[in-house]
């Protein structure tokens, strides 16, 4: 992605992402779109949950921006983008917010650098699932939708979380017994 494409790019990505979310969400997904950005930095937080917690704290004193000037401050560090991913970070009913997480090249190991330092910028969009609605890969059933929301916590959250590890432990009981049984039977 060329710099002067990197306008474009991000709303074409941002069109991208919201339809990618409509389809998987069971939310109404504004496309009045704002904008807040985060290094990517993966020194934070010890695990998902913690990293996740930080960057929430954080991202909530963020003042959202148009894209304009989002665009004019990726274009001053342009030269140093190795990866820019957008994820729909709020939906609300008149404006959705987006977070675009950047990862430096220079944040990548020394040995590594000279191999990247000439490549443009990578461009993606992802949605974040919850680990609840996740069906196995043989499922024939269509996946349940989700919240977007749901990173930003909630009670409806917290209760499929529940019932989530639930489930989890459930089959997991399941599991340890038909193995040893199994196990008995073999020996």
């Amino acid at each position: 992605m060329k710099k002067v494409e990197l306008e474009n790019k991000i709303q074409e990505a941002t069109s991208s992402l919201i339809d990618i979310a409509t389809d998987i969400c069971w939310n109404k997904i504004s496309r009045n779109c704002l904008y807040i950005m985060s290094e990517i930095d993966e020194s934070i937080g010890k695990n998902f949950f913690e990293h996740a917690k930080i960057r929430k704290r954080i991202n909530d004193k963020k003042a959202p921006k148009t894209l304009n000037r989002i665009v004019a401050e990726l274009s001053t560090i342009y030269e140093n983008l190795y990866d820019i991913n957008l994820y729909i970070y709020k939906s609300l009913r008149n404006k959705t917010i987006i977070e675009i997480r950047y990862f430096l090249k220079t944040s990548h190991i020394e040995e590594f650098y000279p191999t990247i330092k000439d490549n443009e910028p990578m461009l993606h969009c992802k949605v974040s699932r919850p680990f609840y609605v996740t069906e196995s890969l043989n499922s024939n059933k269509p996946e349940r939708k989700f919240d977007v929301n749901w990173e930003l916590g909630g009670i409806r959250h917290e209760w499929n979380k529940f019932i989530g590890k639930l489930k989890y432990h459930t089959w997991k009981i399941k599991y340890d017994r038909k193995r040893k049984y199994r196990i008995k039977n073999e020996s």
